[in-house]
């Protein structure tokens, strides 16, 4: 175990959700368009320089398969509990990617501009020019290449083969770390994230690749640009 690995875990859970908690507030004291951009471009670099540093430290393939790990999940092959997980997973995908595609073609299909009452209380964090929905659009693929390589990965990695965890709870744990980072959003941030780390961690499971939680965690996060479509942006595209 590197000492460089022993970093990376205590700033993926006590420095980063610290940082994004206060680092936020001013974007919520004032959420400008520069405001917005400044934390979508920052927000990018450290997760692509800790993604750099996890896969310089452990390498890229250990982190990527259920098997790298350090979890034999074979066993779970043909049993029930894997079905059951399977089921879940296909479900949760399913309402996740393809819910808004339906509502946003089928209900909203007419309406130049798009701002849903529930998305309002994310209204600071949410793109409302071009630029910004540009910037939006890569912040969405990196969190979802770089925090399942770092959560569902190095931090799964680093607690269940490192520190000897059982693999239930270092999933939990992993599960709990990727919610505290959404903690600038409250309730509405920790909550969905939390359940939506063991979602994706049961993906991990199914697949015994990271590969698909990471195309889904990016979808949901682009699923956003279906939703939220500002009459600001709209007259500025206009």
């Amino acid at each position: 175990m590197h000492f460089v690995d022993h970093l990376l875990a205590f700033f993926l859970v006590v420095v980063g959700p610290i940082w994004d908690y206060f680092g936020t507030r001013p974007l919520k004291a004032n959420p400008s368009g520069a405001a917005r951009l400044h934390y979508y471009r920052q927000t990018f670099v450290w997760l692509w320089i800790t993604t750099g540093v996890a896969c310089s430290s452990d390498g890229f393939a250990p982190l990527m398969t259920l098997h790298g790990l350090g979890v034999q999940g074979m066993w779970l092959k043909g049993h029930w509990g894997w079905w059951l997980l399977a089921a879940i997973v296909t479900l949760a995908v399913l309402f996740q990617l393809l819910l808004p595609v339906v509502q946003v073609i089928v209900k909203y299909r007419n309406r130049p501009f798009l701002e849903p009452r529930q998305f309002e209380a994310l209204r600071f964090f949410l793109p409302s020019s071009a630029l910004e929905r540009c910037w939006f659009g890569a912040f969405s693929v990196t969190a979802g290449f770089c925090e399942e390589l770092l959560f569902r990965g190095f931090l799964l990695h680093y607690l269940h083969g490192a520190l000897n965890f059982p693999w239930v709870w270092a999933a939990l744990a992993s599960a709990v770390a990727f919610g505290t980072h959404h903690l600038y959003l409250g309730r509405k941030g920790f909550v969905p994230a939390g359940t939506g780390g063991l979602l994706l961690t049961a993906m991990l499971i199914v697949t015994g690749s990271l590969w698909a939680g990471m195309v889904c965690h990016a979808a949901t996060d682009l699923s956003m640009l279906l939703y939220w479509r500002p009459r600001l942006a709209a007259n500025a595209a206009a």
